[in-house]
């Protein structure tokens, strides 16, 4: 969030402004997150989509007695809509992951630590054997899209997405039990194929190597970043980094320089298609009131 825009992450952690409840993303991603703890924690045979299924049904009745399953306020047609989202994007992890294989060390382990004077702490969705003997791989699970690879841009946005599971690798070798070897971010999801024809399935992999040399690597950029904060505490706030992803910070409102760029996507639109550059769904515009605009 840092990296994306400073004041965004001002206002959340510094000023610590109130956010709207979680939305359907978010709820659906923690059930998942869920029913992977559960089906990984049985044994290695029963680790099948009947299996996952059964723990589907039951953690269901967990999410739907939540706050931030109520705050979505769905229809009973949403809300089946939901369940049967929720439900592929686990089908999509079935067809990727292969559960039976995997050798859990640890699942949703909180790590806090200090690293290089930085404070850190995260939770781990898994700590994992590797392959070659002795061998410990970070996996992070992502219920999104997979990135994009081969475009001009795609390798820089890679890099920063691997930093997460990297300085997970690095908070737990710092805390001594293991040494991880490789680190990777886990993508599966259900894309929605329209009323009638259900849902794909879409999955990938990002990973990389962790060595002595990444692993500094990665601790030099928790603490430039983490000095930026501090400099920019020194300074009174951070500055904002305007941009597409001004259409879904909840802060827009109080921010002054993402209510310009958000009016200014909205008043105009791509030569080729006639759209809007702002996007009618973006929760900018119904919190701005630019529908009316």
């Amino acid at each position: 969030m840092w990296a994306q825009c400073p004041k965004r992450w001002w206002f959340r952690y510094v000023d610590r402004l109130p956010e709207p409840p979680p939305g359907e993303p978010a709820v659906l991603g923690t059930f998942v997150h869920r029913i992977l703890e559960l089906l990984l924690a049985e044994a290695a045979a029963d680790r099948t989509a009947e299996r996952a299924r059964g723990l589907a049904r039951s953690a269901f009745d967990e999410i739907e007695a939540s706050d931030d399953w109520a705050a979505l306020a769905l229809t009973d047609a949403q809300a089946l809509r939901f369940r049967q989202r929720a439900w592929a994007t686990i089908e999509a992890y079935l067809r990727f992951g292969e559960p039976a294989l995997v050798r859990p060390v640890a699942q949703e382990l909180e790590v806090l630590v200090e690293l290089d004077g930085v404070p850190f702490r995260g939770f781990i969705d898994l700590v994992e054997e590797g392959d070659a003997e002795g061998s410990v791989v970070i996996t992070d699970y992502k219920t999104g899209k997979p990135p994009e690879t081969g475009k001009p841009w795609s390798q820089e946005r890679n890099a920063e997405k691997l930093w997460q599971p990297q300085w997970y690798a690095a908070a737990l070798a710092e805390l001594g039990e293991h040494r991880p070897t490789k680190a990777r971010l886990l993508f599966f999801s259900a894309e929605d194929l329209g009323p009638g024809h259900g849902f794909g399935h879409l999955t990938g992999e990002l990973s990389v190597d962790v060595t002595d040399e990444s692993h500094e690597v990665a601790r030099a950029e928790l603490r430039r970043r983490w000095d930026e904060i501090t400099s920019a505490r020194d300074a009174g706030g951070a500055e904002a980094t305007p941009g597409p992803l001004c259409g879904w910070c909840p802060y827009v409102d109080v921010c002054a320089e993402g209510r310009a760029e958000c009016e200014r996507r909205w008043g105009e639109r791509n030569s080729y298609t006639g759209d809007r550059k702002l996007r009618a769904d973006a929760p900018a515009v119904a919190l701005l009131g630019l529908v009316d605009a």
